[in-house]
């Protein structure tokens, strides 16, 4: 099971898949998140690969966070009273039953002829991070982004002793994870309910789900492998496929919220330690 506690991710009985394993303004719009492609253009893994799709869908509402309280000084900063009663005000943007947008699927499959390194930016706003979930592969590229001229120390809780350094709209900041895991991005400078929490693998056959629930690993090594969907606040949910060569296999998946957990969203981040072997 996997559940979000005390602001980072923590992984119970997912032994593979945390090794092996977007929005506009304050208020964010299901209908742009961008899904990124787990099989980038021109990569093509060792032997012969079929394609897993499927859907994933959110069987009842995730728990509501408790009202964020804002103090004198956050209220008074630019865009922190409508970040705090809009974009953060549900949980990752999710509010009824229904298709799951962003919702990570992972194959347990694994390579010797890994994919390019991409890119995966985050984009810091006056009082907002974008997206609320990000995946990444070891080895690709971390950017953080600003498109605001707001005061902000970016931070990557995990990566270790790092520095927080001023980002400024028009400089772009390039954080080296060297391991994978699970990280907190937020601003050191800003409360701590503004925060992205990050994935990174080394399993590059996995997907986020589109604004319909619709997810398509494709290139997956021919043979049978244990799929894992999760979503941050519902329980993990496992399934056993078989690839064949060039074909399309569907799987389907229904996840449930996990049980609530104390409040997170004001609590600072932590450190996510060492990646569960």
């Amino acid at each position: 099971m996997t559940t979000w506690v005390g602001g980072v991710l923590s992984w119970a009985a997912v032994a593979f898949v945390l090794p092996t394993l977007l929005t506009t303004g304050c208020k964010p719009s299901r209908a742009n998140v961008t899904v990124r492609d787990s099989a980038p253009a021109g990569w093509q893994p060792d032997g012969p690969t079929g394609t897993l799709e499927g859907t994933v869908t959110l069987t009842e509402p995730l728990p509501m966070p408790s009202p964020i309280a804002l103090d004198a000084a956050t209220r008074g900063r630019r865009g922190c009273e409508a970040a705090a009663g809009g974009y953060y005000a549900s949980p990752f943007g999710v509010t009824a039953p229904g298709p799951l947008p962003e919702a990570l699927v992972v194959v347990e499959a694994r390579t010797q002829n890994p994919p390019p390194p991409r890119t995966l930016t985050v984009t810091f706003r006056d009082c907002s991070i974008a997206p609320r979930f990000a995946v990444m592969n070891l080895g690709d590229r971390l950017v953080l982004h600003a498109e605001t001229d707001e005061y902000h120390l970016p931070k990557v809780e995990g990566l270790g002793a790092t520095i927080a350094q001023l980002l400024q709209r028009t400089e772009d900041q390039v954080k080296n994870v060297q391991r994978p895991g699970r990280y907190i991005i937020h601003s050191v400078n800003y409360p701590n309910w503004m925060q992205t929490p990050l994935v990174v693998l080394v399993n590059p056959y996995y997907a986020q789900a589109d604004p319909r629930g619709r997810f398509r690993v494709e290139r997956v090594p021919v043979g049978t492998h244990t799929v894992h969907a999760w979503f941050p606040g519902a329980r993990s949910v496992d399934a056993t496929v078989t690839i064949r060569p060039g074909q399309v296999t569907r799987q389907d998946f229904a996840v449930t919220p996990s049980p609530p957990a104390p409040d997170a969203g004001t609590q600072a981040p932590t450190d996510a330690g060492p990646v569960i072997p």
